[in-house]
């Protein structure tokens, strides 16, 4: 595969900022209590459009902040069921806030599913969890494939692979193969099951998909000055799985079964505190007055679990002024070709086993 760079030219700043997907995590900054964030400016009026979730039941990883906590409160305020699958944590207050919305909403209470993202153990019993919760229920609506690091240290998960591509795409893959099942159980149904996928425009252009940060060599892949590179790949890989997915649901001719990718753009989570600080000369995050409110940044990530018009495979992100776009993923913006998708898949495999559609 040869490629070139898109339009943009995919100035490395300019992506550090666009790509601040990920939620809280132990490698995120935490958000001081002094640093005010920017209300937010478009999300109460777009959640007035959103429909009911009542009956409807929503897994979502990394929600105990950011955007994935955004999701599944906007989810619990619509009336729907949230299974929330994150790490074992000594501070809980996120759960007892969402479980309050709950009742105020009168909905359903979340349900925390123990789930680490840097081992498929963890993940195979959150996976198995989720499918005894939702046995009785009609299946799962929605698998939100949320949760996400960045520039993180060149060590391996628990598993042996590096631990951007576990948390980003690999244990998500494996998510996603584990609940197919109850995703289809759903999809008998008149509704649309939904796998959203949260992406980056850090994926976007050069370089291409390079299966070897997907291999079992955590710890040996180009040490910190490889971190954002390591970042980008992950970011690509969601997308080409997005691609991918949607494709092999196409050929078996399952249609109520859906792909979405999504882009929150630049806004107020732990990640972007801890991007910046570390090109900060004393360590000093940017004040999230700076950015978008995180509920903004979400806004995409709420169109691909709600919206009912939304087509097939596509990717959604935020435009000017609380507006959200499409963006096609074909190069030269997103570098993803039929090469690509097949080894994505492939190496995916590799990792956690075979996943036929």
């Amino acid at each position: 595969m040869e490629w070139k760079a898109g339009p943009m030219g995919f100035f490395l700043p300019w992506i550090l900022l666009c790509g601040m997907t990920s939620q809280a995590s132990a490698f995120s900054t935490p958000i001081a209590a002094e640093d005010t964030p920017r209300p937010a400016q478009y999300y109460d009026d777009y959640f007035k459009t959103l429909p009911s979730m009542e009956g409807m039941t929503v897994a979502i990883t990394g929600c105990s902040r950011g955007l994935g906590y955004v999701a599944a409160s906007t989810v619990v305020r619509k009336g729907g069921r949230v299974l929330l699958l994150n790490r074992k944590t000594n501070a809980m207050e996120w759960y007892d806030e969402l479980c309050q919305v709950a009742d105020a909403a009168s909905g359903p209470k979340p349900i925390h599913v123990e789930c680490d993202l840097l081992s498929f153990d963890s993940v195979n019993s959150a996976s198995q969890k989720v499918s005894e919760l939702t046995a009785d229920s009609g299946g799962l609506d929605v698998l939100c494939c949320n949760a996400g690091i960045m520039l993180q240290p060149d060590q391996a998960s628990k598993d042996g692979y590096d631990i951007t591509a576990s948390t980003n795409m690999l244990s998500h893959f494996l998510l996603v193969k584990n609940l197919f099942g109850q995703l289809l159980v759903q999809a008998s149904s008149s509704e649309t099951a939904r796998v959203v996928i949260m992406s980056s425009a850090s994926g976007y252009g050069e370089p291409a998909f390079n299966p070897t940060f997907f291999e079992k060599k955590g710890g040996q892949l180009g040490g910190q000055k490889a971190s954002y590179e390591r970042y980008h790949q992950s970011k690509l890989a969601n997308l080409a799985f997005c691609c991918s997915l949607q494709e092999k649901l196409d050929n078996a001719k399952i249609s109520n079964v859906i792909a979405l990718a999504c882009t929150p753009g630049v806004c107020g989570t732990d990640m972007f505190r801890h991007a910046t600080s570390l090109f900060s000369k004393d360590g000093t995050p940017l004040p999230l007055s700076n950015v978008p409110n995180v509920k903004d940044g979400c806004m995409a990530q709420l169109k691909c679990i709600f919206d009912p018009t939304v087509q097939p495979g596509e990717l959604w992100g935020p435009g000017k002024e609380g507006s959200l776009v499409r963006t096609d993923m074909s190069p030269p913006t997103v570098l993803i070709d039929e090469e690509a998708k097949k080894a994505l898949w492939q190496v995916c495999e590799d990792a956690v086993g075979k996943f036929e559609i």
